[in-house]
Order: C-alpha cells, then structure tokens, then sequence
C-alpha cells in the first residue's frame, strides 16, 4: 500500500512579522467590532439632522453643501461614527437668504432673529436687506421668515395664490365655544387635537395670513385661562425641526 500524502497549508505572512498557523486557512469571523465604528451613511445623518427625506439629503451631499469634521464631503455612502460634526452650509454666505426662524411668544421677530443670528456664523448681524414676510404678532409664536431672495418673497405675499397657514391654538376648553364658531364661521378650519386638565390644543388652518386678526380677536375674548398660539406652517414650510429660539438656512429644495 503507497504512502498517503498529508497536504499542509503554507504559513502566511501578517503585519507585525507573525503567521499565520497551518490549518487556519479558512474564512475569518467578521469583525463586528470594526462594523460598528465605521458609523452610518452620511446621507441618513444628514436627512435626520435636517429634518429631511434621504433623497434631499443626498443631493445636499453630491452637491458639495456638506462638511464632516470641516472637510467638504460629497459621497453620500461615506459613513461617519456619531462623534464626529457634521455641518450642512445651506446658502451662500454674502448672497441672497431665507431665514426660518422659531420665535418665542412674548418678544419681537426682529428682537428673536438677533439674539439667535450668531448661530448661522454670517456676522455679527442680520443684513440689512433681510425683512420679515408675514410678521408674526409679538403674542404668538413659532415660524417667522426672514427673506430677501426675490422669488421667496413674490411666493409668501402673493395674495391671487395665498399660501395655507396652520396654527396650533392651546385655550380652556371651556371658551372653546365661544372661539371655534366664530373661526368656523370665518372660513378658519379647527380640529381638536387633545385635551389635558381643562385645556385643549386646537389645529386652526387658513389660507393667507390673518395673524395680526387672529390675535386681536383673540384677545378681545378675554379668556380667563389665557391661550397660547403657535404658528407651525406656512404653505409646506414646517416648523420642524427648529426649537425655540433656534434659526436656520432655508435649504435650495425647500420650497413654500
């Protein structure tokens, strides 16, 4: 009987001088570990953080809008671990704006846009040429723009095509009555969205502006448990995902 052959695999070089053992030529676990600190896609960081649909995201990307760590990026597969800043340049620096900006109750647009201007790192503060499109009442809150790009402008007070505003009206339930026939009566929709310890939180759409109105009238209700008013939408410009006090670039695919 002939002798059989023992075929060995042959040692392999590795970094660091080592090899590696006789038999260990099979695949290799994955390494887990690694995997996880790549991080995730930057189109999907991006989207998150702006609020957006991952398609918009990825066109911020390729279009060169995005920086991680302060070095421009336009591959939208790159992925980036959590700990690393990620700034979106949203406009031009110098050029024509559109500022979104969450105002707080209580305080002036104007008052509200500086205090928060430094956050957008375009100066000290805001040009002069940049003016508020359909006010926001001192009383009220929420979405105030800020623009001085020509065709945003045209859109916002175009009054042959005005846009549908949305507002989020908190008052005792109580009054509500005494209110909601009357915005119905005007052309106003309400709808109830939830009620908590004698309060409620009613969507109000409209078309146009009527802010300034709104607030007057309800003013002269004088309701006893006071309100609150929120402006969360104009056309399909949303609030979201600006917190009070907070300001950002209108990105180029928004549109109102």
């Amino acid at each position: 009987m002939g002798r059989k052959s023992l075929r060995r695999c042959a040692t392999a070089p590795v970094a660091g001088g080592g090899a590696i053992a006789a038999g260990a030529c099979g695949p290799h676990p994955r390494d887990t570990g690694r995997m996880s600190e790549e991080g995730i896609r930057l189109a999907k960081r991006v989207a998150a953080q702006q609020g957006c649909s991952r398609r918009e995201a990825e066109a911020l990307i390729t279009s060169g809008a995005v920086q991680v760590a302060g070095e421009v990026v336009t591959d939208p597969a790159h992925r980036v671990s959590e700990g690393l800043p990620v700034q979106v340049n949203a406009g031009p620096v110098g050029g024509a704006m559109t500022v979104l900006l969450h105002k707080p109750a209580g305080m002036t647009a104007a008052e509200a846009l500086r205090q928060a201007w430094s956050a957008l790192t375009l100066g000290p503060m805001p040009p002069a040429g940049l003016k508020e499109c359909l006010p926001l009442p001192e009383q009220a809150s929420g979405l105030s723009v800020w623009s001085d790009e020509r065709p945003v402008v045209r859109r916002l007070l175009d009054r042959e095509r005005p846009l549908e505003t949305e507002w989020l009206l908190t008052m005792p339930v109580a009054d509500a009555q005494a209110v909601i026939g009357p915005l119905l009566a005007g052309g106003v929709r309400a709808s109830l969205g939830h009620e908590r310890d004698g309060l409620g939180q009613w969507r109000l759409v409209d078309k146009g502006d009527r802010g300034p109105k709104l607030v007057d009238f309800l003013d002269s209700r004088q309701m006893a448990g006071g309100w609150t008013l929120r402006r969360q939408r104009l056309g399909r410009q949303g609030l979201s995902p600006l917190s009070v006090g907070q300001v950002r670039l209108r990105l180029e695919f928004e549109k109102f």
